[in-house]
Protein backbone atom coordinates (compact mmCIF):
# COMPACT_ATOMS: atom_id res chain seq x y z
CA UNK A 1 0.00 0.00 0.00
CA UNK A 2 1.52 3.30 -1.24
CA UNK A 3 0.24 6.74 0.88
CA UNK A 4 2.30 8.97 -1.16
CA UNK A 5 0.20 10.89 -3.85
CA UNK A 6 2.92 12.41 -6.38
CA UNK A 7 2.07 16.19 -7.22
CA UNK A 8 2.47 17.07 -11.31
CA UNK A 9 5.73 19.40 -11.65
CA UNK A 10 3.56 22.52 -11.59
CA UNK A 11 1.96 21.84 -8.52
CA UNK A 12 5.44 21.71 -7.09
CA UNK A 13 6.61 24.88 -7.33
CA UNK A 14 3.04 26.18 -4.98
CA UNK A 15 3.39 24.27 -2.00
CA UNK A 16 5.54 24.39 0.67
CA UNK A 17 5.98 22.68 3.91
CA UNK A 18 7.45 23.99 7.20
CA UNK A 19 8.73 21.45 10.13
CA UNK A 20 9.21 22.64 13.12
CA UNK A 21 10.31 21.89 16.49
CA UNK A 22 9.38 24.63 19.05
CA UNK A 23 11.46 25.25 22.45
CA UNK A 24 8.39 27.28 23.54
CA UNK A 25 5.49 29.51 23.19
CA UNK A 26 7.37 32.23 22.04
CA UNK A 27 8.51 30.58 19.31
CA UNK A 28 4.78 30.25 17.99
CA UNK A 29 5.67 33.27 15.15
CA UNK A 30 7.56 31.27 13.34
CA UNK A 31 4.12 28.62 12.73
CA UNK A 32 1.79 31.25 12.17
CA UNK A 33 3.59 33.16 9.55
CA UNK A 34 4.55 30.01 7.60
CA UNK A 35 0.52 29.17 7.75
CA UNK A 36 -0.58 32.99 6.93
CA UNK A 37 2.24 32.43 3.71
CA UNK A 38 0.02 29.58 2.81
CA UNK A 39 2.55 26.69 3.76
CA UNK A 40 1.69 23.61 5.53
CA UNK A 41 3.38 23.03 9.07
CA UNK A 42 4.46 20.02 10.56
CA UNK A 43 4.77 20.58 14.52
CA UNK A 44 6.65 18.60 16.32
CA UNK A 45 6.38 18.91 20.69
CA UNK A 46 7.94 15.48 21.17
CA UNK A 47 10.60 17.30 23.25
CA UNK A 48 8.57 19.46 25.15
CA UNK A 49 6.95 18.78 28.30
CA UNK A 50 2.91 18.54 28.20
CA UNK A 51 1.67 21.90 29.84
CA UNK A 52 4.11 23.62 27.09
CA UNK A 53 2.90 21.55 24.11
CA UNK A 54 -0.59 21.60 25.08
CA UNK A 55 -0.32 25.35 25.15
CA UNK A 56 1.63 25.24 21.79
CA UNK A 57 -0.83 22.91 20.18
CA UNK A 58 -3.97 24.82 21.73
CA UNK A 59 -2.30 28.14 20.24
CA UNK A 60 -1.62 26.95 16.70
CA UNK A 61 -4.96 25.43 16.75
CA UNK A 62 -6.61 28.56 17.14
CA UNK A 63 -4.50 29.93 14.69
CA UNK A 64 -5.39 27.42 12.15
CA UNK A 65 -8.68 27.90 12.31
CA UNK A 66 -9.00 31.82 12.47
CA UNK A 67 -7.72 30.98 8.61
CA UNK A 68 -10.03 28.29 7.63
CA UNK A 69 -7.33 25.91 7.81
CA UNK A 70 -7.01 22.31 8.97
CA UNK A 71 -5.39 20.24 11.42
CA UNK A 72 -4.54 16.44 11.99
CA UNK A 73 -2.70 14.39 14.53
CA UNK A 74 0.21 12.36 12.67
CA UNK A 75 1.23 10.50 15.74
CA UNK A 76 2.17 11.16 19.56
CA UNK A 77 3.30 14.74 20.04
CA UNK A 78 3.14 15.31 15.86
CA UNK A 79 0.54 17.24 14.19
CA UNK A 80 -0.13 18.66 10.74
CA UNK A 81 -1.39 22.07 10.21
CA UNK A 82 -2.13 23.34 6.38
CA UNK A 83 -3.42 26.35 5.53
CA UNK A 84 -6.92 26.45 3.41
CA UNK A 85 -5.33 25.91 -0.31
CA UNK A 86 -4.22 22.12 1.12
CA UNK A 87 -6.59 19.41 1.08
CA UNK A 88 -5.91 16.77 3.20
CA UNK A 89 -6.62 13.09 2.28
CA UNK A 90 -6.60 10.50 5.31
CA UNK A 91 -7.13 7.01 4.43
CA UNK A 92 -7.69 6.33 8.07
CA UNK A 93 -9.39 7.56 11.31
CA UNK A 94 -9.93 11.45 10.70
CA UNK A 95 -9.08 13.45 14.60
CA UNK A 96 -11.68 15.69 14.57
CA UNK A 97 -9.82 17.55 17.45
CA UNK A 98 -6.48 18.22 18.25
CA UNK A 99 -5.20 16.98 21.86
CA UNK A 100 -1.93 16.45 22.95
CA UNK A 101 -1.69 12.42 24.80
Amino acid sequence: MNDVVPLSHSMQANYHLAIVRPRSVSDMDEVVQALRGNKAVILNLEQLDVKEAQRISDFVAGSTYAISGSQSKLGKGVFLFTPNNFKIQDRGRVEAAIAFN
